[in-house]
């Protein structure tokens, strides 16, 4: 989450008559952003990474039958903890290295908080510190909170939008979200999040509605049972906690079942315009691939589902699309102060997969399979400015929707500095993956400028994970990759339809192991030379297919490829030990060796004493899960099935910070590490 305005921003009603001349400055505003950055050449190959982080409070001990936990409604509080920190770290060290230091910022929900590295990384070498940046990050939050609350990175807390789900505990169907399970109270207290949940609610008309697949034990994944996909369910909507428990899936309807939601987000900085849509391009057929390995969200509402990623709530929980947009209803007038009228359908929530290829070539051009819904008027002056059909297309279908918040001291502005407006529609269109153009100032500031930057691709489908060495494993992985997809000038394009067949599969139950992908069959520039029939261009692999290479075509396998360019590179031993960790651990999570954290989380809770069998988590297991899920990621307790022997050692009873302090523990029981230095810039006592 970026800079946040601080203002009153605009209620919807007041929205309606700003609507296009935001959408038409915006586009004026990307256009100055082109003619003023599209010359920037040779900028370095820097990065980094973001963690979404939430806060829980545990209620109760061990023994307590009655045992519990709840979100923690205060990282206001936390977050000027740790930014007052990161200030005084700095006034007293001078600067810090990127992985030395922490950059923290506000996310969706009061019980979360957004980390990333005090700056960005450089080339592959930066792998090589990317784990004790995180576990710096993990250290020095954990450091922050009181007796009793925790913070392990998991998606979602089990219990969220349960009964009494919250520390303090509010009433839900507040005036932002009308809720029939959250407060608004668990919004973040900045005006940008109630007024974006409801205008979101009163754009659609009705609150979104969230459906996912309960939890059928009968079901084998990959057995060829039949697969309810949330896609594909529907059913009425509810007006009470009972009428919603009676359905026969989960559902839940306010925005912070999907923002609440945490995630793993790699950003990476291209050399110029050209590369950056080429990457763009080519990352597409991994989104899917990700999702499924790192899948992480088996609950929704205290109930236990049938499938295993965040991707169908939050795409849900933002979906703004009118009835008549959605294909359930006819309305030929609509409102022309809106988007397409508000009438013109779209096929997906503005959260979803994305829908075009944007590269410069004729195959991303082929590749472009299914048709895109984009305004004829915005198209038609971004090729008249001298912007390619692709890119026009891309840029187009963004402004296919509305903003959700604007505030009325930044309506009129200069098209030619700020971006208030594009970024209003461009942070708004959240897809797998995006294409980010520079902040214009910063554009401008020569390569090798501190504050320079330029034209980046931000990975975006990976669901965050219990364990530093995890994020920072599948991190590596897409920085790995995206240096050999460059410098290899490997072919990955994929129908995009293909693509979304893929993202549907992609959060099944067990997708990592039970379910297929499609992908091309030939990647490398040789293969190109080949006549080769349609037929034979792609296949449907497993994910260690996709990884180790496919027995039964010529395609050789991403990690072979990745590791022969590795070999060939001048990596220092720092990174080369990392990556000679991490993929093998990435190849054993796919061929089913080790278990996602979705199957590590709905097994403990089956397994759980206090289950009922109804497939519901227990208040006992929710308590006891994220316990376990807080030690494993501090590393106070082995989790061999998640991520294996050696990548989950118990931690002695001192060990090192990534700044060399040492972390102590005043007796075993103790489940918190605490950093003498963290405590001395807090003037803490021990949280022992």
């Amino acid at each position: 989450m970026g800079f946040l305005h601080i203002s009153e921003p605009l209620s919807w009603e007041e929205s309606l008559q700003h609507l296009r001349f935001v959408r038409e400055h915006g586009l004026e505003q990307f256009l100055s952003v082109l003619r003023r950055c599209q010359h920037i050449e040779a900028d370095p190959f820097k990065w980094g990474d973001e963690v979404e982080h939430g806060i829980f409070k545990l209620v109760g001990n061990d023994e307590d039958a009655s045992r519990t936990v709840k979100v923690l409604l205060r990282s206001p509080e936390v977050l000027a903890q740790l930014q007052a920190l990161e200030t005084k770290i700095e006034e007293e060290r001078g600067p810090l290295k990127a992985h030395e230091s922490a950059t923290w910022m506000p996310e969706f929900g009061s019980w979360m908080l957004e980390s990333t590295p005090g700056g960005p990384m450089e080339g592959l070498s930066g792998i090589g510190d990317l784990e004790a940046s995180l576990r710096l990050r993990r250290q020095r939050l954990s450091a922050a909170l009181q007796p009793g609350e925790v913070a392990p990175t998991v998606t979602s807390m089990p219990l969220f939008g349960a009964s009494n789900f919250s520390e303090p505990a509010f009433e839900p169907r507040g005036p932002a979200a009308d809720s029939l399970f959250v407060p608004d109270e668990a919004m973040f207290p900045h005006p940008r999040f109630p007024t974006l949940t409801k205008n979101i609610r009163e754009r659609r008309g009705d609150r979104v509605a969230i459906r996912r697949p309960r939890y059928n034990p009968n079901r084998q994944p990959g057995s060829g049972d039949a697969v309810i996909d949330a896609a594909d369910i529907r059913g009425p909507v509810p007006t009470s906690v009972a009428e919603a428990d009676a359905l026969d899936h989960v559902y839940a309807d306010a925005m912070a079942f999907g923002m609440g939601s945490c995630c793993l987000q790699v950003t990476m900085q291209a050399k110029n315009l050209s590369e950056s849509r080429h990457l763009y391009d080519q990352l597409v057929p991994l989104t899917g691939v990700m999702l499924a390995l790192t899948a992480a969200s088996p609950f929704l509402r205290g109930l236990i589902c049938d499938d295993d990623t965040r991707w169908g709530t939050i795409s849900q929980s933002v979906d703004d699309r009118t009835d008549a947009e959605r294909g359930l209803a006819s309305d030929a007038q609509g409102d022309e102060r809106l988007a397409g009228r508000g009438v013109r359908q779209l096929k997906k929530s503005r959260y979803d997969s994305i829908d075009c290829y944007i590269g410069e070539s004729d195959e991303a051009t082929k590749a472009n399979d299914l048709p895109v819904v984009y305004d004829q008027e915005f198209f038609d002056k971004l090729r008249n400015n001298g912007v390619d059909a692709n890119l026009a297309q891309h840029i187009a279908h963004l402004f296919n929707r509305d903003p959700l918040v604007m505030f009325g001291d930044r309506m009129d502005l200069d098209d030619e500095r700020d971006v208030d407006h594009w970024e209003n529609l461009q942070s708004t269109n959240w897809q797998t993956l995006r294409f980010k153009p520079p902040p214009p100032e910063k554009g401008a500031l020569p390569s090798d400028a501190a504050k320079h930057i330029g034209w980046r691709v931000e990975f975006r489908s990976m669901e965050v994970q219990p364990t530093d060495f995890e994020n920072a494993a599948f991190t590596a992985f897409i920085i790995a990759i995206s240096r050999a997809i460059l410098d290899l000038k490997l072919n990955l394009y994929l129908p995009m339809s293909k693509v979304e067949e893929n993202m549907r599969r992609a959060q099944r139950r067990s997708a990592a192991t039970a379910e297929k992908f499609w992908f091309r069959t030939r990647v490398l520039p040789q293969d190109s030379s080949e006549e080769v029939d349609e037929s034979e261009l792609y296949a449907e692999m497993t994910v260690h297919e996709i990884l180790m290479g496919g027995s039964n075509n010529s395609f050789p396998g991403l990690v072979p490829l990745l590791t022969q360019y590795l070999s060939e590179g001048d990596l220092d031993d720092k990174t080369c030990s990392a990556l000679r960790t991490y993929l093998p651990f990435i190849v054993a999570r796919a061929e089913g060796s080790l278990i996602t954290p979705a199957t590590f989380m709905r097994n403990f809770v089956l397994q759980h004493e206090s289950y009922q069998q109804d497939g519901r988590v227990p208040p006992a297991a929710a308590h006891d899960l994220v316990v376990a899920m807080d030690e494993i990621g501090q590393g106070l307790r082995c989790a061999p099935s998640l991520v294996g022997e050696s990548n989950s050692p118990l931690s002695s009873s001192e060990t090192l910070s990534p700044e060399g302090s040492p972390l102590t523990r005043c007796s075993a029981s103790c489940r918190r590490p605490c950093s003498p230095s963290c405590m001395a810039y807090m003037n803490m006592a021990c949280r022992c």
